[in-house]
């Protein structure tokens, strides 16, 4: 029998589960990583599976392997990237928000991966876009937990207010990234800073007097 340690499952586009053993596991991690580096700055929303494996160095029978599909791909280099940047913001602020931090060096460094993020989310709204409406619906709902994880951990430090629904909060803080990220993609002249500084501001204490 072979041991949890030994393979990983997961869902085929179809449906059917799909096991990776480790090396497999480690090479689609490498695939994922590299990836990751080319989208960050070029994108490729309207390239070919094909067109993709070559970009990154990877032939196509072999992206094939790992991915069935390049909305699949899509979708799974920008999960990849939500836990790296994760990871990322709980290092750098641990105990607060760090909002502007976080998403101005997320835009500076990966423009590509932004770009991509809004056009799959116009996708998840598209017939035939199933997969990745559900992907979205579940990345938004983690993402608000993840806010409000970190929204309860600043109150407890004294940097968010005692009168406001953590919940609502949540919603706003993502709605404000969101919405921040869209207006930098169109207009880089937008201040990303300023935007999340007022809202942190809102967020915060009333000053004792």
């Amino acid at each position: 029998m072979t041991s949890d340690s030994e393979v990983s499952v997961r869902t085929g586009a179809a449906g059917a589960p799909v096991r990776r053993y480790p090396k497999g596991v480690k090479r689609r991690q490498e695939i994922l990583d590299r990836a990751i580096e080319v989208f960050a700055t070029e994108g490729f929303e309207g390239a070919s599976l094909r067109a993709i494996g070559e970009a990154i160095g990877v032939s196509h029978a072999a992206l094939r392997r790992y991915f069935e599909t390049r909305e699949e791909l899509f979708l799974e280099v920008l999960r990849e990237k939500d836990r790296q940047a994760l990871l990322e913001a709980h290092e750098r602020s641990p105990h607060g928000l760090g909002l502007a931090e976080s998403l101005e060096d997320y835009a500076s460094r990966v423009p590509g991966l932004m770009a991509l993020r809004h056009s799959m989310v116009a996708r998840a709204m598209e017939h035939g876009g199933e997969q990745s409406r559900v992907f979205f619906i579940d990345r938004y709902a983690s993402l608000r937990d993840q806010a409000l994880q970190s929204l309860t951990l600043a109150r407890e430090a004294g940097v968010v207010r005692a009168d406001i629904a953590l919940d609502a909060a949540a919603a706003l803080v993502v709605a404000t990234l969101d919405g921040l990220s869209t207006q930098w993609l169109l207009d880089s002249e937008v201040d990303i800073h300023a935007g999340i500084v007022l809202l942190e501001d809102l967020l915060a204490p009333p000053p004792q007097h």
